[in-house]
């Protein structure tokens, strides 16, 4: 699947360093771009209820997000910095020659060296103050800010071109995960329909189709990931899978634009990036092999050695979300809807509970017409400007925080429904009505399901 090996393995490190460079680069401005349209999600300027991945009882959010979003924003900054530095030296050749009148090539591969180690604390640093941020609110685990976590780890553990290599496998199985989460019964009968109604409304023309023809095309959305996936895996045909990737994205970003369905313009931006990132990553069939000698550090050995561990338990966990285990987002479960759901109906008399901007995304059902269902996903974005995490743990602890800080006590309506059936698309529902039943229900989640924002405020009239 390489391309021959070169008999000087200098360039090949300068080539991949120019690559990893230009892909850490479009990282980075895809976070600065994804947090400044999500900011109140990351800067806790919302009334969203907060919830921890894990139980934190001891950290107080409020203090430790901030000082881990200033580290976040400060290393970001620094990595932009030093990508822009490092490509205008690389492609400035008046630089390149006096560089290569001035430097042997021992003093070259010493600062490819100093460079690769600098580039690879400050992601490592990164990635801590990102993993904090997540672990202190699930609902910024976001699908593209998990992507840039684990491409994070690749660029912090390992060499330039093992990090390609590894980022390439990252985002094959980005496809391949993708497309198995849309296989199913349910996919055909809800989120697949909604996307066919926003490409057959970019068309000039009505197209009036059956529902068997429908079901056909919506069945060719997870066909062709999967093709992309696979073509992607074999040097023969990775460019038809690279040309083929574009046109999804260009496709998609048509779709959901405001000619199609208008969704949020971070979707927009997270498709474009897909443009640009498997452009540099597969345009080029011939792969840079990593022809640097191991210099025998055992402190490098262990990094990668842990990061491979990393990447590979990222790479496989995905695959327990077929069996509950693993989240929609973090198992690449994108545009699916097989997952578990939660509905939240308030009993009309309690509505007044509820300040304006909660009691705004309350409507009307013919169900339950003593009730109004409050929808946790509109109330997500007019409060962070993201979806909610679209987990039946978070949206459980999300409906248990309301009813707590409300006042709603047990005049209200919880209604899960399971995962859906893989080929038949039925739930299995079960409904509550009082908040202690609610409460032992939520306990039984293996993560965290209570929020903290009741606890720094009172940390903090203290």
């Amino acid at each position: 699947m390489n391309s021959e090996t070169p008999t000087a393995a200098q360039p090949i490190d300068g080539q991949s360093m120019l690559t990893t460079t230009s892909l850490s680069l479009l990282t980075l401005i895809l976070l600065f771009i994804q947090i400044a349209f999500t900011w109140p999600l990351w800067n806790n300027s919302h009334n969203y209820p907060l919830i921890p991945l894990i139980g934190l009882k001891l950290l107080i959010p409020a203090y430790g997000d901030l000082f881990s979003l200033i580290i976040l924003g400060c290393t970001a900054t620094s990595l932009v910095i030093e990508n822009i530095s490092r490509m205008a030296a690389k492609l400035s050749p008046r630089k390149l020659r006096n560089n290569n009148l001035t430097q042997t090539s021992a003093d070259v591969q010493h600062n490819r060296q100093l460079a690769i180690n600098r580039f690879q604390i400050l992601w490592f640093i990164l990635c801590v103050s990102l993993g904090f941020l997540i672990l202190t609110n699930q609902h910024r685990l976001q699908a593209w800010a998990w992507q840039i976590l684990l491409y994070g780890i690749c660029f912090s553990a390992f060499r330039p071109a093992n990090s390609l290599k590894w980022i390439r496998r990252v985002t094959i199985s980005i496809y391949f995960y993708s497309a198995i989460s849309k296989l199913d019964a349910s996919f055909l009968q809800t989120h697949g329909q909604v996307l066919l109604d926003g490409t057959l409304k970019l068309l000039p023309i009505e197209i009036d189709l059956s529902e068997s023809m429908r079901t056909v095309i919506v069945g060719l959305f997870p066909l062709v990931e999967l093709l992309i996936a696979l073509l992607l895996c074999f040097r023969f045909s990775r460019r038809w899978g690279w040309r083929l990737s574009l046109m999804l994205h260009f496709g998609l970003i048509l779709i959901l634009g405001p000619f199609g369905l208008n969704h949020h313009l971070p979707v927009l931006v997270w498709n474009a990036f897909f443009l640009l990132q498997n452009s540099i990553l597969f345009a080029s069939v011939n792969f840079q092999p990593d022809n640097t000698r191991n210099d025998g550090h055992q402190n490098k050995r262990r990094r990668e050695y842990m990061g491979r561990i990393a990447i590979v338990a990222a790479l496989l966990f995905p695959a327990t979300e077929w069996f509950n285990l693993c989240d929609v987002w973090p198992g690449w479960g994108l545009y699916a809807s097989r997952g578990a759901k939660v509905q939240l109906y308030i009993e009309r008399e309690a509505l007044k509970n509820l300040p304006p901007e909660v009691a705004q995304h309350c409507f009307t059902t013919v169900v339950y017409p003593d009730h109004v269902r409050l929808d946790l996903f509109r109330w997500s974005f007019a409060e962070t400007h993201a979806p909610a995490y679209p987990e039946d743990r978070f949206l459980t602890a999300v409906a248990l925080a309301t009813l707590q800080n409300y006042g709603i006590k047990d005049r209200f309506l919880y209604i899960h429904s399971s995962t859906a059936h893989r080929w038949t698309g039925e739930r299995e529902q079960i409904e509550f009505s009082n908040l202690k039943a609610l409460q032992r229900f939520a306990s039984g989640f293996l993560l965290n399901t209570q929020q903290v924002k009741s606890e720094v405020e009172e940390n903090l009239r203290d």
